[in-house]
């Protein structure tokens, strides 16, 4: 907004109005966390659901609501569904955190089907989280699940968030050198396991079992399997990491590079070693980590694990037709798959690691799953009447309500594999998953917030797993009888939990963000707001089981209070990076994180996408134009179509640069999905200004807050935080200036404000204003601008309304305003007010007119 100060003085004064913006940090601060404990709180999946699923949120309230209205508001802002809540309070919750709810109950909106976007519940002044409906809603987290595993890359991978390590030529220790041997060979590659740098052939076996499985089943999900950050680019990491654990000549299969040495000493920030980048990892073992054998007469669990991968690798790179077709590279998967599970049938002892992290406690659900997928790439029928074998007789392990899938428990898979391979075997398939999940329903049923495991370590791993395990017993049998149970566990880890918190970072609006990870920590001693993108949380334990898993002391001051008062003795979980007991990500859980979302989001799209609407073409100056379009339901991508020649993959909005200065560009989009692409759209075009543009920087930015922080100043802060709430503190106003003062003339071709969001969850309308009033506020300091001392608000004019749909610039056309206010000294203020909106950086562009 602009406003005249004083004599010759130019004010630009934003106010942006938004819901749907999170903060740099990824954690947006909706009145259902910040309003105490005292007061409504909504709890929801904040991802959303598919039409025809189960839709229930859960209302935690300090006072009693029977009787009261409530209702579902669209993204207009328009009620599409009301009622009143009429059950019972399930009970109080918060006893260990302090909020001490002491009325719950269970909000049942399922009849409401209508896909759309943007959707909020409210009751009374409460607001939930906003959420989606749709068929494809979660089709695009199996993607976002697989940027966990590029940062946990080791070796010369192109990992994420590190450079390339334990490998020659860096400087960290190299991987490895085998016991007993008196030099190393190259064990380079992989994962790490977790927090630390070691990798256990336990845990990345199973890892790639699951990617590739999933993958073999719902490619849907995963749009560009080959391409650089695909599933099957980042499987062959570990498919290839295995392939070199195997020493075919000497007949051994490694299990372990490092050890409890690298593990025992990751204390976050406790002591030095935490603070070891992996490129700089050498300080515990010298020239050469270790990398040790299974011993004598065990390895059966890990053979299965290593040879189901590699046999699915070459069933899958061995496809012509498939997206990542190597003939040369299939067939070494295959000899390696068919020697390693040659050598497990006489390795039947179990091996796991030399610290014993992993304890193992079977090898024949292993063996079956590896001779179900070398049944699958031979078509070898000995193969598959060996999978069967193995299966019968591992036969029923579901005797414990807290026993689930994880990395040493693949019953399931084999099962569910080798059902899918021959028919005949699906009755017994579905007999045994069916015993296992009227366990986990029932146990589920019984829980406050119908969680279907045992809380203890890894509790979201065995949700995962669970919900899986109910979407194989339904596409085996076409039975939904436990589709409420997979919906209960995905709900709870994408918000519908005590702390209202999505579990997966990125998904959803506020999302867990402090994860037990050392190179997300070192990674933040540079950029505090690095974000561990696609990682899962850990999962919650009871009160008592906490304080003996538990040694380490939490860090003061970095969970936010009024999350983490919701803890209650049932249910323990902290947002914070010193907790390794619920906090921890691994690979295993993130592995089943993805199968979860991949296997309830497959299948969504049955059809191609609609063509996507409201295509635009803005000039971003003389050398850019930005183009943006809505989403399209069902669409898990986009391409463009750019002066004629097609960009795949991208994101609106897209910005294309380098381009010359008054040229035009004429720009179609589609949308597609594992069914098809649609048709292309209208073209649009939009040409460069024509001439060239300079770009103003903020000399003075800060943001001010009422209620009790009308006296603070946060001039110093990062970003600007923007919040609009009926409820006195927790409104916040934004101030930034501009000089213009080197500017001559008086008149501009074009003044473009452009505005760099964050990110969004939806389309949300901003609101440009022009604003009367001073320019003399200080940003920090003495004086430093308040909530008491800002500038005054009368005589706003509106300039414009941006509609703000994802991370990225924003742009609006403030030439005229700029132009009747051109004059004077120049310097331009601007302001900036609304809800929960952040922004990082701001820029003012003028052009001169052209003489005519």
């Amino acid at each position: 907004m602009f406003k005249v100060l004083k004599p010759y003085t130019v004010l630009l004064t934003i106010a942006i109005l938004t819901t749907a913006i999170l903060s740099a940090c990824g954690m947006k601060e909706d009145k259902s966390v910040q309003a105490g404990a005292s007061g409504i709180f909504i709890r929801v999946n904040q991802v959303g659901y598919s039409p025809g699923a189960s839709k229930i949120g859960t209302v935690l309230s300090s006072t009693n609501l029977s009787g009261v209205r409530y209702d579902v508001f669209n993204s207009s802002n328009t009620s599409v569904l009301n009622g009143t809540i009429s059950n019972a309070s399930k009970g109080s919750w918060g006893d260990a955190g302090g909020a001490n709810i002491p009325y719950s109950y269970a909000l049942d909106f399922s009849s409401l089907n209508t896909v759309g976007s943007g959707y909020y519940i409210k009751i009374n002044t409460y607001k939930s989280p906003a959420f989606n409906i749709d068929p494809a809603v979660y089709s695009s987290l199996a993607d976002l699940s697989m940027k966990f595993f590029k940062v946990q890359r080791c070796g010369d991978t192109n990992p994420d968030g590190h450079l390339v390590c334990h490998v020659p030529g860096s400087n960290s220790s190299v991987d490895g050198k085998p016991d007993g041997a008196s030099g190393t060979k190259d064990f380079t590659g992989g994962w790490h396991d977790a927090s630390d740098y070691i990798k256990f052939m336990s845990t990345i076996g199973h890892v790639a079992d699951v990617m590739l499985t999933t993958y073999v089943h719902h490619p849907e999900v995963f749009p560009e399997p080959g391409s650089i950050n695909g599933v099957l680019t980042e499987a062959k990491v570990g498919l290839d990491f295995i392939r070199k654990m195997w020493d075919n000549t000497n007949q051994m299969l490694y299990m372990e590079v490092a050890d409890g040495l690298d593990h025992d000493v990751d204390n976050d920030d406790l002591d030095s070693r935490s603070k070891t980048w992996p490129q700089n990892d050498n300080t515990i073992y010298g020239a050469a980590r270790p990398v040790h054998p299974s011993p004598a007469g065990t390895g059966a669990n890990l053979a299965g694990k290593a040879a189901a991968a590699l046999a699915l690798g070459a069933k899958i790179w061995g496809d012509p037709n498939g997206p990542s077709y190597n003939a040369a590279l299939s067939s070494s998967y295959l000899t390696a798959a068919q020697q390693i599970y040659t050598w497990g049938k006489t390795r039947t002892g179990i091996a796991g690691d030399a610290d014993e992290f992993y304890v193992d406690t079977d090898y024949k659900d292993d063996m079956a799953w590896a001779a179900a997928e070398l049944y699958r790439a031979t078509g070898t029928a000995s193969y598959l009447t060996e999978a069967k074998a193995y299966s019968d007789s591992a036969g029923e392990w579901y005797n414990k309500s807290d026993t689930s899938l994880n990395w040493s428990r693949a019953y399931h898979w084999a099962n569910y594999e080798i059902a899918s391979l021959d028919p005949t075997y699906k009755n017994t398939a579905a007999g045994r998953i069916n015993n296992h999940l009227n366990l986990k329903k029932n146990y589920a049923n019984g829980q406050f917030w119908n969680t279907s495991s045992d809380p203890k370590w890894g509790t979201y791993e065995a949700m995962s797993n669970n919900a899986v395990e109910a979407m194989m017993y339904q596409e085996l049998t076409g039975n939904t009888t436990y589709a409420a149970l997979a919906q209960q566990q995905i709900d709870f880890m994408l918000g519908k939990n005590p702390w209202g918190v999505s579990m997966l970072n990125g998904a959803g609006t506020t999302w867990f963000k402090n994860p037990r990870h050392r190179v997300t920590t070192l990674n933040r001693m540079t950029n505090p707001n690095y974000q561990l993108r696609g990682s899962w949380s850990e999962g919650f334990e009871t009160s008592a089981q906490y304080a003996v898993d538990q040694q380490d002391p939490l860090l003061a001051g970095q969970e936010d209070p009024a999350i983490v008062q919701f803890n209650d003795n049932r249910m323990i979980w902290h947002d914070n990076r010193r907790d390794y007991a619920t906090n921890e990500v691994t690979i295993s859980g993130n592995a089943a994180g993805m199968a979860m979302v991949a296997f309830m989001g497959g299948g969504a799209a049955s059809s191609a996408p609609g063509v996507p609407t409201g295509l635009t073409a803005t000039a971003a100056g003389s050398a850019q134009i930005n183009v943006t379009w809505n989403t399209a339901s069902g669409a898990t991508g986009y391409d463009l179509e750019v002066d004629g020649a097609v960009v795949s993959s991208v994101a609106s909005p897209y910005a294309h640069t380098g381009l010359s200065t008054g040229s035009t560009h004429t720009y179609k989009v589609r949308a597609k999905n594992s069914a098809g692409t649609s048709a292309w759209s209208a073209a649009t075009s939009a040409a460069t200004s024509s001439s060239a543009s300079t770009d103003y920087a903020t000399n003075g930015d800060a943001y001010v807050r009422d209620g009790t922080y009308a006296t603070t100043n946060y001039g110093t802060a990062s970003t600007i935080d923007l919040k609009g709430d009926p409820d006195a503190g927790y409104n916040r106003k934004g101030f930034v200036k501009f000089d213009l003062t080197g500017r001559s003339g008086t008149s501009v071709a074009s003044a473009l404000l452009k505005v760099y969001v964050n990110a969004a969850s939806a389309s949300t309308p901003v609101k440009v204003y022009g604003l009367a009033g001073n320019d003399s506020w200080i940003e920090s300091g003495t004086g430093g601008i308040t909530w008491n001392n800002q500038p005054s608000s009368t005589n706003a004019v509106l300039i414009g309304t941006l509609n703000v749909s994802a991370a990225g610039w924003y742009t609006i056309d403030a030439s005229s305003y700029v132009n009747s206010q051109f004059g004077g000294d120049k310097k331009s203020d601007l302001q900036a007010a609304g809800r929960e909106q952040q922004r990082r950086k701001h820029q003012l562009e003028q052009q001169r007119k052209h003489s005519q």
